[in-house]
């Protein structure tokens, strides 16, 4: 099954994304509180696709030793998972880039991984604002051909876009493995 990650700083909105992507209220705990998610989390659709939620980076208010496990876990799940398939990176739109923010998309790139920026909390800016504050998002990360989209869930903006753009995605990335497949053999 093919899986998605869900990554992004710490109250990003990754878990309230999640529930509504699957239109389930509480099916992921969320909490203002940075650093709820502590565990990486499995989540399936229609036994067809999984996302898997991740701990967030960055600020949360958790203990020093479960944070310092985080680094580790994650790594080795991106690393390592074959079954990973894309990864929604989310950011939230109003805060600019930052050295670590870049460092995982590069990284993400580094490591072939497909990616989708979702830029979240779109409701909490102007129509001028979101316009300009995207712009400065897009020339921080300096990233060509990256795939975004705006997102809030309360004003249910985006689920669609991101709907179409992961359903392509995924299926892109099974067409390479069947690629890949048939040139090994």
């Amino acid at each position: 099954m093919p899986e998605i990650a869900v990554a992004g700083r710490s109250n990003v909105g990754k878990s309230s994304l999640l529930n509504h992507l699957f239109q389930q209220k509480g099916m992921v705990k969320t909490s203002s509180t940075p650093g709820k998610t502590q565990a990486i989390n499995f989540f399936t659709l229609n036994d067809q696709v999984a996302f898997v939620d991740l701990p967030g980076y960055g600020f949360a208010k958790v203990p020093d030793n479960i944070r310092k496990q985080w680094g580790p876990m994650i790594q080795t799940y991106l690393q390592k998972r074959e079954t990973l398939k894309l990864i929604l990176f989310l950011f939230d739109v109003r805060r600019i880039p930052t050295g670590e923010d870049k460092e995982f998309l590069e990284w993400i790139a580094l490591n072939n991984k497909s990616a989708i920026l979702v830029l979240t909390k779109v409701d909490k800016l102007t129509k001028n604002e979101l316009n300009a504050n995207t712009k400065k998002i897009l020339e921080k990360f300096n990233t060509e051909n990256l795939h975004y989209v705006h997102y809030s869930v309360p004003k249910n903006v985006g689920r669609k876009e991101l709907m179409w753009i992961i359903s392509d995605a995924i299926n892109d990335e099974l067409k390479n493995d069947e690629l890949k497949e048939a040139d090994e053999s």
